[in-house]
């Protein structure tokens, strides 16, 4: 199985670069250690210096949300990067959802780090994974979504040799590839776009390794996609 980033992808988007990691898991609906990460997450994005004032103007906010509007040409208002979701929720004093250990895992790691983040279990995948262009006859169902929407050439999708897995580079997820109690591999993607952000990048990596590590995870395989490196066997 493999995991590539489009030539297309990566001319539009130079700079981008994505983290990958493999992990076999145990998925439980609560874990002391992730409630005390979600816990610590208002103070968080305190210390960061981001509230409800400066959060779209945040560099890490801002450079997608100019992607969303000019390069997908939908309002920002109603979509957005999938950290930017996290981001307003936290901002405005809520907790994060409740969804179970790994997904609340790494969602914490997106908020620590500023960088979008997705989860997909391994094993409702079919064929590689690319991270491409928008296809004639492309369709997306997201959580939560009684009908598949259409995909325009434009947006930026993760797909595998079916399905699209994600719509809008990290807006929302698949119901079809989701997280649930019998997963037992995950797939992990960690989103940059910029250089600025490569390094908190490595970082995010490493903690969620760890992390998944205290929660008796055990990490495979991971690496970093990019543009001298555009191609990695996940398995």
């Amino acid at each position: 199985m493999l995991a590539r980033i489009e030539n297309k992808v990566l001319e539009k988007y130079p700079e981008t670069e994505i983290a990958y990691l493999v992990a076999n898991v145990t998925v439980k609906k609560n874990e002391s250690f992730v409630n005390e990460l979600k816990a610590g997450l208002i103070e968080t994005v305190k210390a960061m210096g981001i509230d409800s004032t400066n959060l779209i103007s945040h560099p890490n906010i801002s450079s997608w949300r100019k992607i969303y509007q000019n390069d997908f040409n939908v309002k920002t208002q109603s979509y957005n990067s999938s950290v930017e979701a996290l981001l307003t929720r936290i901002v405005k004093g809520k907790k994060l959802w409740d969804i179970c250990n790994i997904v609340d895992l790494y969602n914490c790691c997106s908020i620590s780090h500023l960088l979008p983040m997705g989860g997909y279990d391994l094993n409702k995948v079919c064929g590689d994974i690319t991270i491409r262009f928008g296809q004639e006859g492309d369709n997306f169902l997201g959580l939560g979504r009684r009908e598949p929407v259409v995909v325009e050439s434009n947006h930026v999708i993760y797909a595998d040799d079916v399905k699209v897995l994600c719509w809008l580079w990290n807006y929302q997820d698949s119901s079809e590839t989701c997280i649930d109690e019998n997963t037992k591999e995950v797939l992990f993607f960690i989103d940059s776009i910029q250089q600025s952000t490569h390094q908190s990048l490595k970082k995010a990596i490493q903690e969620l390794m760890s992390n998944l590590e205290k929660i008796n995870g055990i990490p495979i395989n991971h690496g970093i996609l990019n543009l001298n490196s555009p191609q990695a066997i996940l398995k």
